[in-house]
């Protein structure tokens, strides 16, 4: 298992920008094409955004087409506080529902845009 240290990799303890999400999540296909599974380690971060999350693990979910299982199987999350930790699950469940979406043809964007009343 290949272990991934957050705050060394992005250089900074505050993880609110999307591009970071970015870079993370590259780090972990990285990190997967050579292992079985990867451990995340958020140790000494002090600020996550759920759009970092869904960055990081969300988009990764969708494009592997990984369920929650799948993705408990695959990435090991250490160090993250109990808070964000439910935003992390939070950010895994809406890329299971865009995933479902996608998966029946239907544009996660354009669907989400309908439920807004005009």
């Amino acid at each position: 298992m290949r272990n991934i240290i957050v705050v060394k990799l992005l250089e900074t303890p505050c993880l609110l920008a999307l591009e970071k999400g970015k870079l993370l999540e590259g780090e972990i296909r990285k990190a997967l094409a050579s292992a079985k599974s990867v451990s995340v380690d958020f140790t000494d971060y002090e600020f996550l955004s759920s759009a970092f999350l869904n960055h990081a693990f969300g988009q990764l979910c969708i494009d592997l087409d990984w369920d929650v299982d799948m993705f408990r199987h695959k990435v090991r999350i250490v160090g993250l506080d109990e808070d964000d930790a439910g935003e992390l699950a939070l950010a895994i469940d809406n890329a299971q529902t865009r995933r479902s979406l996608i998966k029946r043809g239907i544009n996660p964007k354009e669907y989400y845009a309908s439920l807004i009343p005009a």
